[in-house]
């Protein structure tokens, strides 16, 4: 009978020294009896981090866990269980790096002087259903702006339809006025001066042929004027319906990416008339340095004004209204086999930690911001096999945006 018993007690202590799980019991003072394998291995990063020694368990769980120290203390039955499956979190700091645990607990008392502490350590696991969860959420509210863009992005097309139906009806009626109309009439009463004079004198006569002449060349230089105007706006409206046309292939799950030979100047020029409006309002003085000619790049034309657009777009939204200088400089410059583009504006720049994450996805400085575009700029540029970099010197110092690309 006690060789069995010997034997039961010899099983149960190899059940619980191999457990999966940390086990130890302790006494009523906190003193551990016995621990197996599992709760040394646990326990040993917390005692280094805390540097403590493993004595006594309520020196650990103060450390860590003090709300479970107390219910052990000051539960008031002689046996029963403590607490069951309960979650606590905490920090272990290792120099310069902190790390986050979550221990799962279930502390039973087995009589006065026996108390068994369940413990083990859930972190991955928890990270894991975390980030399940997260993902879920995300997919979820990815859906919602996808549907929310598809929304949008067929509304903004419809507008552009109506507005560009607009001015090519007030350029249809721009070509009706035909200011050579003008310009023969001048030339008639020029020729007719002499008769005019002996009806109305000469000086009368000389007035109406200069004042119809001045007529003439102004209408004539309005008319270059508005007809220059509405083919820059046309043309805009037809960058801007292929900027929609690719955002929807994005929405759509394709992503139609098209190289030609390009010319860098007349994108930025495209960028800036694109812009225009907003620099002005805000009095932002914009110099450009880009030579005339520059050799053409291969690239896709639409991808490479979304990426220009949003960087000046960020530069003017940088600089602060009542600034007292409020510059823009693009210039170009070509270095070996690479176009070098420099975007430096006199905005409120950023330390040294934002910079670094300037490129990450959801990132963001703005109070409304998404956090997407200067990623999709890096990822643009980089299906160019080219790169893109953002620099400052500090808040308060300006912005500088380097973009290398390949001839």
């Amino acid at each position: 009978m006690e060789n069995q018993l010997n034997r039961a007690d010899l099983k149960l202590a190899l059940i619980m020294k191999h457990a999966s799980t940390g086990l130890a019991e302790i006494d009523r003072s906190g003193k551990i009896s016995s621990i197996n394998l599992r709760g040394e291995e646990l326990l040993k990063p917390i005692l280094i981090a805390k540097n403590i020694n493993g004595e006594n368990f309520y020196t650990i769980l103060n450390s860590i866990a003090p709300a479970i120290s107390n219910k052990i203390k000051n539960f008031p039955a002689k046996a029963g269980n403590i607490l069951a499956n309960e979650l606590h979190s905490f920090k272990l700091s290792f120099g310069e790096e902190n790390v986050e645990r979550h221990f799962n607990f279930t502390v039973t008392k087995i009589f006065s002087d026996c108390i068994i502490v369940d413990f083990d350590d859930i972190t991955k696991n928890l990270l894991k259903e975390k980030a399940i969860t997260e993902l879920v959420a995300e997919k979820a509210v990815a859906q919602g702006k996808y549907e929310i863009a598809s929304n949008v992005l067929h509304d903004i097309g419809n507008a552009l339809v109506g507005f560009g139906s607009y001015i090519n009806r007030i350029k249809r009626s721009l070509d009706h006025a035909d200011p050579e109309n003008l310009q023969k009439l001048n030339s008639f009463f020029s020729l007719q001066q002499p008769a005019l004079r002996s009806i109305v004198g000469e000086a009368k006569a000389g007035a109406i042929v200069s004042m119809l002449s001045g007529i003439s060349e102004s209408q004539r230089k309005n008319k270059e004027e508005i007809s220059k105007s509405i083919t820059e706006q046309l043309n805009i409206i037809n960058h801007i319906r292929e900027m929609l046309h690719i955002q929807k292939q994005y929405l759509n799950g394709h992503s139609a990416f098209e190289r030609k030979p390009v010319n860098l100047r007349a994108i930025i020029n495209d960028c800036i008339l694109m812009l225009y409006a907003s620099m002005e309002k805000r009095q932002v003085c914009l110099s450009i340095n880009v030579p005339d000619k520059l050799p053409d790049i291969q690239a896709d034309r639409t991808r490479l004004m979304q990426v220009i657009l949003n960087i000046l777009k960020n530069s003017i939204e940088a600089i602060d209204i009542n600034a007292e200088e409020k510059k823009i400089t693009i210039s170009v410059k070509i270095k070996q086999d690479l176009l070098s583009l420099l975007i430096a504006d006199t905005g409120h720049g950023f330390d040294k930690l934002t910079g670094k994450e300037l490129f990450t996805r959801g990132f963001t400085t703005k109070a409304s911001g998404t956090g997407l575009g200067l990623s999709n700029c890096k990822a643009i540029i980089e299906s160019h096999e080219g790169t893109i970099g953002i620099a400052s010197d500090g808040f308060g110092k300006g912005t500088v945006t380097t973009i290398e690309l390949k001839l």
